[in-house]
């Protein structure tokens, strides 16, 4: 699915702040929404050899409408554990299917505290 892939942005956080989240994606491939019906969808950040997960399966990604592939990705309070340039990637499972279709990626860079 990688000609699929489009890259999106994301804000700059600060390690220890909360992120405000994504209020709504929808998930298309050549500007049709795919099918069957939407069952997951999993953000994956990682720096090196840390991975930081969000997942519809934890509850932190939301469907809101699995015909429409349309999700959200609820705020975070513990957000990245370190500083540096996060790369990200959002990949999308569908009814019937146990392979993902990673649609979105990007960086997001995370500042380090300023000391006290």
């Amino acid at each position: 699915m990688g000609t699929y892939t489009e890259t999106i942005p994301l804000a700059d956080v600060v390690v220890g702040d909360g992120w405000v989240g994504i209020s709504a994606i929808t998930a298309t491939v050549n500007g049709e929404t795919p099918g069957p019906n939407l069952t997951r969808v999993r953000m994956v950040f990682r720096l090196g050899q840390t991975e930081f997960v969000l997942d519809s399966d934890d509850g932190e990604i939301s469907i809101d409408s699995a015909d429409g592939w349309e999700a959200s990705i609820a705020a975070q309070t513990d957000f990245l554990p370190r500083s540096g340039e996060w790369q990200f990637e959002i990949s999308f499972y569908r009814a019937g299917h146990t392979s993902p279709w990673t649609l979105y990626r990007g960086v997001i860079v995370a500042h380090p505290e300023l000391d006290a």
